[in-house]
């Protein structure tokens, strides 16, 4: 997206990290949207992705819905366009790492399963 980031200590990209941490960051990191000002083109993209993640963080889903709905809030992200706020662009940026990031823990874990 634009390449800015939130001043974070955390790896965004570290899979090896528990998939219900990863969530949960994905879910902070758009919360911290919420209060910014940002442009009306990209704050419907961003309050579904947010309530997607939301939901997600509350934990008990298949890794198959896991992933679905990740993927969903990354095309929604990807998809939202300039929120015309650099701390909300930096936030944006943070949610599609830990997206991405998600998807690939989810990939490395499927690849642990013994065939059927």
């Amino acid at each position: 997206m634009t390449g800015r980031r939130t001043d974070s200590s955390r790896d965004l990209s570290d899979v090896e990290r528990p998939l219900d941490d990863l969530v949960a960051d994905l879910a902070s990191t758009l919360r911290a949207t919420e209060e910014l000002p940002v442009a009306p083109s990209a704050s419907t993209w961003l309050g579904e992705a947010q309530a997607v993640a939301e939901d997600l963080a509350r934990g008990g889903l298949d890794d198959a819905v896991v992933r679905e709905r990740v993927g969903h809030v990354h095309r929604l992200l990807t998809s939202a366009g300039d929120p015309d706020n650099d701390a909300a662009a930096a936030h944006v940026d943070d949610a599609v790492t830990l997206a991405e990031t998600i998807l690939a823990h989810l990939d490395a874990d499927g690849d642990d399963e013994a065939p059927e």
